[in-house]
């Protein structure tokens, strides 16, 4: 199924990598999946203290 989601890649430690793909298999989800779901939380949380991100049209 296509998407429109521009592709992301970044590095992180070995250990860290194989640690979320045993938690995204934990919850039943893909890696990229809870990568987005984890991003999604921490924009949240950012907010809440912050305020909100107004982003440039």
């Amino acid at each position: 199924m296509p998407t429109n989601k521009p592709p992301f890649t970044f590095h992180m430690e070995e250990e860290y990598l194989q640690k979320m793909k045993y938690i995204a298999k934990q919850e039943t989800r893909s890696l990229g999946n809870l990568m987005t779901h984890l991003c999604k939380l921490h924009i949240i949380q950012y907010e809440e203290k912050h305020g909100a991100i107004i982003l440039p049209e």
